[in-house]
């Protein structure tokens, strides 16, 4: 949840880091630099299953220094030096005190290690080439993530709904500067929060263009809000990836038991026809090369837009714990 916080073309930015870095993960060549780590600091980390990839990442011999305004949330799974206070305020007087320090050797590491984590950003890029078809039909979402990134301006804020939607941002997005906005719900929210927070996300910055990815089962408890959109004149572009099913629940229980319960399953539904029938935008999705076009023209537009894009149901993102799951090659 803290994508934003530092600008991941800096060449120390390893990207958003946890239970996502599987091949295909922005990060999977550059887990040794976590797990190798000897100290860790925490700046508002629940250290929860997800950020801490079953809490198997980060080592248990490493020194860990952990900095929340919430006491209770330092050291509750790792024991640490504990910094209770403002996490802005605190991050500053620590980089002040660290200015009084020979830090010479530390620079002197600073080459070697920007080689190397440019070195596992080149190995991503050639994953991607060999694991995903850009132009496969249904619509892989990384093609979507792609296109999204190459045209996203910086003031954009994008927001998620639960589930796959929410790692698909987080490990398919650049945040090219400090402070770029990606809200994700990660233990925060359950499925169907993207449409109403991208209401909210506009209302408090109408400026600035707002983004909403989710799948069609989270999109689904939510229609109805398209309305208050339209009514409230927040335009927001709601992309939704329509596979037909509940992704992480299916995969999941595929992953787990080799088959899958009979609520995971849709019946077919127009998304983009739903809009339309409200008074707003829709436009249906079912060839990649069509989607960047129709996103463009959303973001400059001033109505309520639904991008409904049918991809492809067995496509997951590079989660740690399917990794090498028979059952999920159907």
């Amino acid at each position: 949840m803290g994508k934003g916080a530092v600008a991941e073309t800096d060449p120390l930015s390893l990207g958003v880091v946890g239970y996502f870095m599987a091949p295909g993960g922005r990060s999977s060549h550059l887990r040794e630099l976590v797990t190798g780590a000897d100290v860790v600091l925490l700046v508002g980390n629940r250290t929860n299953q997800n950020g801490t990839d079953s809490w198997s990442l980060y080592p248990r011999d490493a020194t860990f220094i952990h900095l929340d305004v919430d006491s209770a949330e330092i050291g509750r799974n790792y024991e640490a030096r504990r910094l209770q206070g403002d996490a802005k305020l605190t991050l500053a007087a620590l980089a002040e005190a660290l200015r009084t320090r020979d830090l010479s050797a530390m620079t002197g590491r600073r080459a070697d290690l920007e080689s190397r984590i440019a070195a596992g950003r080149e190995a991503h890029r050639a994953d991607m080439l060999r694991l995903v078809d850009m132009d496969a039909t249904p619509v892989r979402p990384e093609r979507l993530m792609a296109d999204l990134d190459a045209v996203l301006p910086e003031d954009a804020i994008v927001v998620a709904d639960a589930s796959y939607s929410s790692i698909w941002i987080s490990n398919g997005l650049t945040a090219r500067r400090a402070g770029q906005r990606f809200l994700t719900p990660r233990g925060l929210a359950g499925l169907g929060w993207g449409l109403p927070y991208a209401i909210g996300a506009k209302a408090a910055r109408p400026e600035a263009p707002v983004v909403c990815v989710t799948g069609d089962g989270g999109f689904g408890h939510v229609w109805s809000e398209l309305e208050t959109a339209r009514r409230m004149k927040l335009p927001v572009v709601i992309v939704v990836l329509n596979n037909q099913i509940l992704g992480y629940q299916k995969h999941a229980e595929l992953s787990l038991f080799a088959e899958h319960t009979d609520v995971c399953d849709f019946e077919a539904v127009d998304h983009a026809a739903i809009a339309r029938a409200v008074g707003c935008a829709g436009v249906r999705i079912e060839n990649p090369a069509d989607f960047r076009a129709a996103l463009e023209t959303a973001l400059v537009g001033d109505s309520v837009t639904v991008i409904d894009v049918i991809t492809d149901e067995r496509a997951y993102p590079p989660i740690t714990s399917f990794q090498g799951k028979a059952a999920l090659d159907y």
